[in-house]
This record gives structure tokens, sequence and C-alpha cells, in this order.
């Protein structure tokens, strides 16, 4: 059911009809930041690159443009038996440290495009692409699932949660928003920490 709820959503996205509530600045802000005490930048991105391999190493590239930021390209493809959507979640992940704590941003965008096969008679088909859009992310689900999963590996929590449980808190009105970057359906290994060890 995840599957085709996936592939309903990516064709949402891209024809632009995904109509939600979205942060105000002040909430986008309070979402997107985190301080850590006690925390190491070098601590702060093994943690980061660790989320996202347990999310889907295979499909997951990092890049370090600086020792205080590191962008993560998440490619992600989902197939059904006429359509096809596939597109890149591309994360900008940012540090300022100070003497005893560290203060981190996060911020993800998607861009996507899908694919329509379409009978043309005689046995043939065509192919009709959509255009690529890129869209940002300013609802909180995704943003509270990888600080939440960052908290487990800094050692500042005990919860790790995985995307079915992820699904369940937006189900119940929790929270609100995709949380697809990091739970892409058909494309997401959702490995726990201890698979890593």
């Amino acid at each position: 059911m995840r599957y085709l709820a996936a592939v309903i959503v990516a064709s949402a996205f891209l024809s632009g009809c995904a109509n939600q509530q979205t942060m105000s600045r002040d909430d986008f802000i309070t979402t997107t930041q985190r301080k850590y005490d006690g925390v190491s930048e070098r601590e702060f991105y093994k943690a980061a690159e660790t989320v996202f391999k347990l999310s889907d190493k295979d499909d997951t590239d990092f890049a370090y443009p600086s020792e205080h930021a590191m962008i993560v390209e998440h490619d992600w493809s989902l197939y059904m038996v006429l359509a096809a959507a596939r597109g890149t979640h591309t994360w900008q992940i940012k540090t300022e440290p100070a003497d005893t704590d560290l203060t981190a941003n996060a911020y993800v965008s998607m861009q996507a495009a899908n694919m329509t096969g379409m009978p043309t008679g005689g046995g043939g088909a065509s192919v009709m692409t959509s255009p690529s859009m890129q869209n940002m992310v300013n609802t909180p689900a995704i943003y509270e699932l990888f600080w939440t999963r960052m908290d487990y590996l800094l050692d500042k929590s005990q919860d790790w949660p995985t995307c079915e449980d992820w699904e369940a808190k937006v189900d119940r009105g929790e929270t609100y928003g995709t949380f697809d970057p990091l739970c892409v359906a058909m494309n997401t290994d959702d490995l726990l920490p201890e698979d890593m060890r």
C-alpha cells in the first residue's frame, strides 16, 4: 500500500497539486536547526553519514564543500506497470562550532520527473515524460525524523524511529508533511543502527 501511496504522492508533487500546510519562518528555523553540547563536527558528520547510509547506502552520495558543510544527494525511482517516477533528494547541512557546543542546520529539496506509458494502438506504446521540477521541503516531518535519528546516534536519545514508526506518527497527526527523503518506498533500506555494526 505504501508503494502505491508513494507513486500517488510523486504524481501530486510533480503536477503541483499538493497543497498543504507549510511552516512559518520561525517554525522553519526552529525545525531545521539543532544545538548539540559536547559534540565535535567530526562526530556530527559521521552520525549524519550514518543516517543516510542506513536509509539507502547504494543510491546516496556525499560531498564536503567545507569543513563546516555537507551536501547529500539521494537518487530514487519508483516503477509501476504503466508509470514511473524518478528524482533526487538534495540535503544541505551546515555546522557552526563553538567552545562547548555545535549548532547544526539541515535543509532538503526534492527534484522529480514522471513517465507514463500510453498505448498508441496496434500493440504500440509511447512514453510521456514530465519536465523535471524542484520543490523545497517546508514541512516538519522529515526534519523531525532526521534530528530524532541524529539524537540517537549522538547518544542524546534512546529511540530510533523506523519509517513505519514515522508513517504512523504522521497518520496520527503528531506531525505533517513528507518524510520521503529518508523513507522512499521501494528505494529505502531503512536499516537499524545495529545493522551497521
